[in-house]
């Protein structure tokens, strides 16, 4: 199932001396090109070519990587959180 919204609508504020990113096929603007390489491969994968596919292909392993990261340091903190909040209540009680 694809998601598709009037680009058109989506307000935009970029400062006077950046310029954005744009979408080669739908002109949307985005503050890094890591962020237009995975809305072109998300978006308009049926008309990408095999040179935005390859880079495609690379910042969604990327980002999959950090993700993977971010979820186990995550679960780490919880995991620390839950065991100090169990020791303060040996000690408390």
């Amino acid at each position: 199932m694809t998601r598709r919204t009037d680009h058109a609508a989506l307000e935009t504020d970029v400062p006077a001396d950046e310029e954005p990113y744009r979408c080669p096929y739908c002109d949307r603007p985005f503050r890094e090109t890591e962020y237009r390489t995975l809305h072109v491969g998300l978006t308009h994968y049926d008309v990408m070519t095999d040179d935005e596919r390859d880079r495609f292909q690379d910042a969604y392993r990327d980002e999959s990587d950090d993700l993977g990261l971010f979820r186990l340091r995550t679960f780490a903190v919880l995991v620390l959180l839950y065991f100090g909040m169990l020791m303060l209540y040996s000690v408390v009680t």
